[in-house]
């Protein structure tokens, strides 16, 4: 009885022993790898995660910039329609001194003298320049400015001298000149 409890004994140590080596062959050739894998997966996935939310946010920040595109390019167009028309600043100059007198002559202004004048330049762009003198009273003189203010083409009125003359008859003496805008293409 005596052997046979110390071989008991030692039948369970050796299998206590031998679950302890298979434990630790398993812990090392299998959950260890598999565990480090798992953690190389857990980090990609969150690396993806973090890059998702990333481009969500790019999505969003991007949301529109098409119709905001193609609005700026509508209201380009327009802008570009509203310049007055030539393919050379002089041409320009010329169509912008015709607006000009036309106006004067719907206003009732009684032009003296009108010419070109040299070209400008504004922020990289040339700017045609026409000037005339003209005689007038005032209400004519404000009729000519609605005129032009009512006109849709892009031209600004760069300076304008008033002087009035006292006669028999008074009148004002107007120098006005006017810039318009020259793009190319």
């Amino acid at each position: 009885m005596g052997v046979s409890l110390s071989l008991d004994k030692r039948s369970a140590v050796l299998r206590y022993g031998l679950l302890v080596i298979v434990l630790i062959l398993w812990y090392s050739l299998v959950w260890e790898p598999l565990s480090g894998r798992l953690e190389d997966a857990d980090t990609r996935i969150e690396a993806q995660r973090i890059k998702i939310e990333s481009l969500k946010r790019d999505i969003r920040r991007h949301y529109g910039v098409d119709s905001r595109l193609k609005q700026s390019r509508q209201e380009l167009a327009q802008a570009i329609k509203r310049l007055i028309a030539g393919n050379a600043p002089q041409l320009v100059a010329s169509n912008l001194q015709d607006i000009l007198l036309k106006n004067a002559s719907e206003a009732g202004l009684e032009v003296v003298t009108y010419k070109t004048a040299r070209v400008r330049k504004w922020r990289g762009h040339q700017l045609a320049l026409a000037t005339f003198t003209a005689k007038a009273d005032t209400r004519k003189l404000v009729k000519f400015l609605k005129l032009l203010d009512d006109d849709n083409r892009l031209l600004r009125i760069s300076r304008i001298d008033i002087v009035k003359i006292m006669s028999r008859h008074p009148y004002l003496r107007i120098s006005i000149e006017a810039e318009a805008l020259f793009m190319k293409g």
